[in-house]
This record gives C-alpha cells, sequence and structure tokens, in this order.
C-alpha cells in the first residue's frame, strides 16, 4: 500500500525531524510504502534562516549570538538539511499552500497524518488549523497516528471546524490524554493513546543513523528547550558528585552550568551520537 505522510518534517527542531523519520520508517516496517508529502510551509522556511531579523530586542540578541558563532551553526544548518535529504523517502513534488495539494494531490492509497504538534492552531501564523495537516485536500482514506493539539482547549469558533476535519478520518488517535478529551468533547468518540513514534524504532535504529557528536564520551548531556531553571541545581550537584564534564546541547541560549561546553553545530544524526554516548541526561524536552 502506498502511503504519504503528513506531518512536520523540515522544520529545524530535532524533535520534528526524528518524529517524522520515526513515523515514515514504522510504516515502512510494517510492508507498506510511504512517502513524508513535501509540503513546505513558507513561514517555517523562514524560521529554519540562522539570522531572525525579527527587529525586536530578543531576535537582535539572538542574532548576535549566532553572529558569534557563525560557523557552528552553518554547520548545524547544513545538517539538518542534509538530514531530510539522506533519510527520509520524500513526494516527487514539493508543495507551499493548501490550493496545490487540492489542485494536484499527490497519489497515495492512505494518507496518514502525525505526528507532533501538527493540530496546534497557535503555531500557526493565522492562528487557525492549517487543512493539510488533516488531509482536506483529498477524500481518499486518512488515518491519524499521534498527532498533537499542544493546547488544552479549542479556541472559542474553531470547533465545528475541528468537527469536520476529524470526521473525515476513518481511525483517529493522539499523542496525550488531553488531546484524547478534546477529541472526546468535539466527536463524542474515545480514541487511544498511542507512543509518539519516536518509541516505536528500536535502539540499533538509532544508532544506525546516528554520527559522533564531537563530544568525547562519558559526559552529563544536558538538552534544554526551555529555561533550564529548574534543572540548574541537579545539574550543579550531578557535576560535584560525579566529576564530569558538562556538555550542552544547541536548545536555549542560556548556559545551564558555568563550565558547560556548548555544542551549536549538531544536527539530528549528531542529537543521536550525544545521547548514544552520554552517561547522564538533564532535559526538560519530550524528545530528550
Amino acid at each position: 500500500m502506498r502511503t504519504g505522510l503528513i506531518t512536520f518534517h523540515f522544520a529545524h527542531h530535532y524533535g520534528a525531524q526524528l518524529q517524522a523519520l520515526a513515523t515514515m520508517r514504522a510504516i515502512q516496517s510494517l510492508g507498506h510504502d510511504c512517502e513524508i508529502i513535501d509540503y513546505r510551509l513558507p513561514h517555517t522556511t523562514r524560521t529554519n534562516q540562522l539570522f531572525k531579523k525579527s527587529g525586536g530586542v530578543r531576535g537582535m540578541a539572538s542574532d548576535a549570538h549566532t553572529a558569534l558563532h557563525y560557523g557552528a551553526f552553518q554547520r548545524r544548518f547544513r545538517r539538518f538539511e542534509a538530514f531530510v535529504a539522506e533519510e527520509m523517502a520524500l513526494s516527487p513534488r514539493r508543495y507551499t499552500a493548501f490550493e496545490q495539494l487540492r489542485a494536484d494531490p499527490p497519489a497515495y492509497d492512505v494518507y496518514v497524518a502525525g505526528s507532533d504538534q501538527i493540530w496546534n492552531p497557535k503555531i500557526f501564523p493565522d492562528g487557525r488549523f492549517d487543512p493539510v495537516f488533516f488531509g482536506a485536500f483529498s477524500h481518499k482514506r486518512k488515518i491519524a497516528y499521534a498527532p498533537s493539539f499542544g493546547i488544552p482547549r479549542i479556541p472559542d469558533g474553531m470547533e465545528e471546524e475541528l468537527r469536520t476535519y476529524l470526521e473525515s478520518f476513518s481511525h483517529l488517535s493522539v499523542r496525550e490524554r488531553q488531546g484524547q478529551g478534546i477529541v472526546r468533547d468535539i466527536t463524542g468518540k474515545d480514541v487511544p493513546v498511542v507512543l509518539d513514534p519516536t518509541l516505536l524504532l528500536e535502539r540499533t535504529d538509532w544508532a544506525a543513523a546516528a554520527r559522533d557528536g564531537g563530544a568525547g564520551r562519558g559526559y552529563i548531556l544536558c538538552y534544554c528547550i526551555s529555561r533550564p531553571d529548574a534543572l540548574a541545581p541537579y545539574i550543579r550537584r550531578l557535576a560535584e558528585e560525579t566529576g564530569l564534564p558538562v556538555v550542552q546541547l544547541c536548545g536555549v541560549r542560556q548556559k545551564v552550568h558555568p563550565k558547560a561546553r556548548c555544542i551549536l553545530s549538531a544536527g539530528p544524526a549528531e542529537f543521536l551520537g550525544l545521547f548514544r554516548d552520554a552517561a547522564y541526561v538533564c532535559t526538560n524536552s519530550f524528545h530528550g
């Protein structure tokens, strides 16, 4: 069966690219062909750029930090681009708008939507659902595997739109109990909470995709996608009690430990290598 996967695959975010790869490979392991529909939102492409040029104070500080470490961030950028090109099977055509998909939908027997926060309206520039991630461009069979809403409740006035989208799926599942409650409230259906696709693969699968992260072996790896305030005391204590070096993987730009060695150049493959070779991991990221 030819399967078209609709997900976030191109954002320069470790969790996004790893979950996309995992979903694709999990479907392939069931004996089906699977391609990721190469849908690239213009705002995501802009977000991937090294310099944000936002004009705000935080954006200017971020761009200044990037300029100081330009070589490392440029390697990171190239590694994310290469990971998509080398590891993922993409649709022959690239799309950048819903209208393009509706006018000429890619030919698959079934569409799979998920995982990641593809059903979170807050992450799109207009604050609305993107119909692409509900497969609204086609009337063929649709399955949802582990999508996330990423919010506790649907904004007022958007419930009927969501109900229409959800009713077009032959099978529904979600990644969190919070999403399970949203689907129940909207459709009256009890749908299963399933594993994030990164947990569907074996250790050997991830090891095959990993590359040397450049930190050696046996260290305390810190990966934080938000401020490390709650983790900071534990990181300090762990470093004191073990005597191991602290390695910080690019996430938040704030240092998590005074002596942390910051690695800013890692792509998804190096991300896997850094986790593989760590003695301890401190993280506030789900995919971490």
